[in-house]
């Protein structure tokens, strides 16, 4: 039986464990996804997601995390988390009611509750990913989706992070996953693999004039150095019990988008971690 959410809805307070990673605080991720430059990663983003969500009915969304912009247009009731420390907006929507005070570690739902949960850079910003995808593998309902994007360890952006000295700020305190992990991680949870992208390979600078200029390189990038992106998106399923996991390869799933999509992700990585 799902959990039904009302306006009365409080969460349970948070069990006390750390969001961002030890190399950096809550407060500065949240101010970088305000600038210029987390602003576009972020939009961009967001179109990624918009293409490769499946089309289908998403009762109750839940999205969590700094990045922000709305990835839940497909829910019909959206709610929006994030950590309740003193200057810390994690969104910009004005209904409290919709703002909830959370760890990704201890997601304020019940079991298999959400049809459509959104985890925008997360995981790159939590002392425990494995955590994070257990507790949303549990509120997510049966046949609901997970979204999970990420910065991408071994792109520019990776590079760039790796030659970085310490203490690292903004999102450079992150520990870098890659896309085979993630693979691997929602595998082994029993999460069916709907469609991956890599996005965003314009380098990491801050001057809007020069990301307008650069804008060209997304068209390039997605076309012949897919696996230097700066970011990723994964979509996965989880299937109803007794269902596998792996009846569809990720090639099935082109069909159900108007665009292709998969071209994008490097491709070792759809041969070794998805099974035909």
């Amino acid at each position: 039986m799902r959990f039904r959410l009302g306006a009365s809805f409080k969460p349970e307070p948070s069990s006390g464990m750390k969001w961002a990673s030890e190399c950096g605080d809550d407060t500065d991720i949240a101010a970088w996804f305000q600038t210029t430059l987390g602003r576009e990663i972020c939009d961009t983003t967001r179109r990624c997601v918009s293409r490769l969500i499946p089309s289908g009915y998403y009762r109750t969304g839940f999205q969590v995390g700094f990045c922000n912009v709305n990835l839940l247009h497909k829910a019909e009731h959206a709610y929006w988390g994030g950590p309740s420390q003193g200057g810390v907006r994690v969104n910009n929507y004005d209904d409290e009611r919709t703002r909830l005070a959370c760890v990704p570690e201890n997601l304020p739902f019940g079991a298999r509750s959400i049809d459509l949960l959104a985890l925008p850079f997360v995981l790159d910003f939590s002392p425990h990913p494995h955590a994070v995808l257990r507790e949303a593998y549990g509120v997510l309902a049966p046949e609901g989706c997970m979204v999970i994007c990420g910065f991408n360890r071994w792109g520019l952006w990776g590079l760039r992070r790796s030659l970085m000295l310490r203490p690292r700020h903004g999102p450079w305190a992150g520990s870098f996953l890659s896309l085979g992990q993630v693979q691997d991680w929602s595998r082994l949870l029993g999460l069916e693999l709907i469609s991956a992208a890599s996005v965003f390979y314009r380098p990491p600078i801050g001057s809007s004039r020069l990301l307008a200029k650069t804008v060209f390189l997304e068209a390039v990038g997605d076309r012949w150095w897919p696996l230097l992106s700066g970011a990723y998106v994964v979509v996965v399923k989880k299937r109803a019990f007794g269902q596998s996991a792996m009846l569809e390869p990720v090639r099935a799933s082109r069909r159900r988008v108007s665009e292709p999509f998969v071209s994008a992700m490097p491709r070792h990585a759809a041969k070794r971690k998805v099974r035909t």
